[in-house]
């Protein structure tokens, strides 16, 4: 099993190390709570944007190639769909309804990672704690990283907004 890291150098950056703290990428967003991205991986630069009416659908792109969708369901699970090497579906979800430990699986429910997501409140900074089952490149992991924060950003508004009522 490998480990990475994902921490957010500030409020808008984040860098994925591996267990070796090599840099793999870095995942940059334009402005504070920007619905797009980019990834950077050496040389290479993928977009993200969001899609639809109600923005619940996110595509990871290289130059104007799809690789990457993701969308919420209405369970709050994100569905994934891997472009990459043919069509591939992935479920992301909390392994447990109170928990903060998201887990993937595939159609067949072979757990690719558990990602463990936490707030610093002394740095007030988010991290990120990947533990790999199998193999993933550096764009799913950068992406599921930027969608994670993006759909739980929105949860979380949402509850404050609800805990204010």
């Amino acid at each position: 099993m490998k480990t990475y890291t994902a921490t957010s150098q500030n409020s808008r950056n984040f860098i994925l190390e591996n267990e070796n703290q090599e840099i793999l990428g870095e995942l940059i967003y334009p402005k504070w709570y920007s619905t797009k991205a980019e990834i950077h991986i050496g040389s290479k630069i993928f977009k993200t944007d969001t899609k639809g009416f109600w923005t619940t659908s996110v595509e990871v792109t290289e130059y104007e190639r799809v690789l990457l969708k993701f969308k919420m369901d209405w369970k709050g699970n994100i569905i994934m769909t891997s472009l990459l090497d043919g069509e591939k579906h992935f479920i992301i979800k909390k392994e447990k309804w109170y928990s903060n430990i998201l887990v993937m699986k595939d159609e067949n429910e072979k757990v690719y990672f558990h990602l463990k997501r936490n707030f610093k409140w002394k740095d007030f900074k988010f991290h990120y704690e990947i533990a790999l089952e199998n193999e993933l490149d550096t764009v799913t992991l950068l992406s599921i990283i930027h969608v994670v924060n993006y759909f739980s950003s929105e949860e979380d508004s949402t509850a404050a907004t609800a805990a204010t009522v």
